[in-house]
Order: structure tokens, then sequence, then C-alpha cells
């Protein structure tokens, strides 16, 4: 089992980990690049932290 307990690496808040949403196509995510090898993403508690804006540009906890 994948556990990450580490705080938010921006806001240092507490961090969940949420499964991966499936993408539809999953040959075309590995040609565009966006698989990623962990099993959980890891979302920031802390709603006004800016991991939580949302968009490509967002930095992740």
């Amino acid at each position: 089992m994948y556990q990450d307990n580490r705080p938010c690496d921006v806001c240092g808040s507490e961090v969940r980990l949420r499964a991966h949403e499936a993408t539809e196509d999953p040959e075309e995510a590995t040609v565009r690049g966006d698989n990623d090898s962990t099993v959980d993403e890891r979302v920031c508690t802390n709603p006004d932290c800016p991991t939580n804006a949302g968009g490509a540009g967002a930095p992740r906890p």
C-alpha cells in the first residue's frame, strides 16, 4: 500500500491521498505523457493553498 504522510510542500498543511481519476483513453494519455507512477495523488486540505487553484500551472502538494 502506498502511503505518503508528509505535509504539503507548498503551505505545510495536512495532505490527504486520493485515487487518480481514470483517463478516458489510457493509450492517448501515454502519448501525451500524462501517466504518473504513483498510485494515489496528494491533495492539500488547505482550501486557500495554491495547489488547490487548479489548472495546468498549479504546483503539486
